[in-house]
């Protein structure tokens, strides 16, 4: 078959074959890879040609990454290490995770057969999803985590199998729904245990592992559960007290520091006694109210449970005085706020008092002045006034004070010339 015994020889054929007719093509190369069973593919591995129909369908799946969805048909073998591979050449994270949801959804998400054979492929298989899954928050949807989480558990999986799933799952908790989490519970079906512990589990992880300062995920968190405990009473006709308390207990933990009433818990455990209201006595009410905290009800809800004849007495009478404390809170709240006004409404007139008597003070202060000012003015007119008066009174004794001309000082030489006679 070589080129030593003739130059167009099986080898070269088949060689020529491969590269013109089945690597050329994206389709080829996977019907090739596909039929091919076991011991064919230890066959061509011991060749080398394992590398070469690897090499080929990566060389195209870098340059049209939608290809990698469509793998379902090629074997585990075969498809772990290309979607390995993929991954370090950065092929998008988008494409890898379709085409491992779509891989998973043929051989794991089936309807199962009870066959020994098939579960343990079924078993090697989502192993191998839970090692090829990324592990970015928000790259895979949380409703195909829980799934493959659930089936971990069904399939007996391996510990690391089953962990990488919770850790995943605890990473983006706040993105869950309340239907993501009903795949906790037991199938209808099938039955099964309920699986408190495990989502006290993944709770404990998300609260442990999270240290952003946003509490708006923890907000998201709470009402998510408080949805799912609602759903889980209205659904599950066969949901003990005893399991509708662990799920209350839970759901009460998330939420009794960041969300400001529990109404939620008060309409599943509504729902829940609704439900089971034939079948619950006094005692088992009460168990299932337990979960109940009366100061974290709404005033809506404290209405709605003071007349709610479902509930048992006392809780009717624990919500009534609570609700009464409320009252009496927003009144004490209301009185102190108008006594603050008052209080701000006296400052501002002792303020406006108090700015009325500076301007008043600087008023009377400035007239003090001014008054001062004109006594000062008067006593300097009233002295000259004085010493006028006493020059008036010299020249009246003497005389001088008919006269308006400055000769009037000459008065007394006017009068010696007449003491004088001239005789003739």
């Amino acid at each position: 078959m070589n080129d030593d015994h003739i130059s167009n020889n099986l080898l070269n054929k088949a060689v020529t074959f491969l590269e013109q007719r089945v690597l050329m093509s994206w389709n080829e190369t996977v019907k090739a890879l596909a039929v091919c069973s076991d011991k064919i593919l230890d066959k061509i591995s011991d060749v080398g040609l394992t590398e070469v129909f690897l090499d080929s369908l990566l060389e195209k799946a870098l340059k049209d990454p939608s290809l990698l969805e469509d793998l379902t048909t090629l074997p585990l073998r075969l498809y772990e290490p290309l979607i390995q591979e993929a991954s370090k050449l950065n092929v998008s994270v988008e494409n890898l995770v379709e085409s491992v949801y779509n891989y998973a959804k043929r051989y794991v998400f089936e309807k199962y057969s009870g066959d020994e054979s098939v579960s343990r492929n079924k078993r090697q298989v989502l192993e191998a999803v839970e090692r090829l899954l990324p592990h970015q928050r928000g790259a895979i949807s949380c409703g195909f985590l829980f799934k493959s989480l659930k089936e971990s558990m069904f399939l007996d999986a391996s510990p690391d199998c089953r962990k990488g799933f919770e850790d995943r799952i605890s990473k983006q908790l706040d993105m869950a729904t309340s239907k993501d989490l009903m795949i906790l519970l037991p199938n209808k079906v099938g039955g099964g245990a309920y699986e408190t512990n495990l989502l006290k589990t993944i709770l404990k992880s998300f609260y442990s592992n999270y240290n952003v300062s946003d509490v708006s995920r923890f907000v998201s968190v709470a009402r998510m559960l408080e949805e799912f405990l609602l759903d889980a009473a209205a659904s599950d006709a066969g949901l003990s007290v005893e399991t509708f308390k662990a799920f209350g207990e839970i759901t009460f933990a998330a939420s009794c520091d960041v969300l400001r009433y529990s109404d939620g818990i008060y309409r599943a455990v509504d729902v829940f006694l609704e439900r089971h209201r034939d079948d619950l006595t006094e005692t088992e009410k009460m168990e299932a109210c337990r979960v109940l905290d009366c100061k974290k009800l709404s005033p809506e809800a404290c209405e709605h449970a003071s007349k709610n004849e479902k509930l048992p007495l006392r809780i009717v009478v624990q919500v009534l005085f609570f609700a009464q404390k409320q009252i009496q809170d927003k009144v004490a709240r209301e009185m102190e706020s108008v006594e603050d006004k008052d209080d701000d409404d006296d400052i501002e007139d002792m303020n406006k008092k108090l700015l009325r008597l500076d301007i008043e003070s600087d008023y009377n202060e400035k007239r003090e002045i001014e008054n001062l000012e004109c006594v000062v003015h008067c006593v300097k007119e009233k002295k000259e006034e004085r010493k006028i008066s006493v020059w008036r009174e010299v020249k009246r004794k003497f005389g001088c004070m008919t006269s308006l001309t400055v000769d009037a000082c000459n008065c007394h030489i006017k009068k010696r010339k007449k003491t004088y006679h001239h005789y003739k």
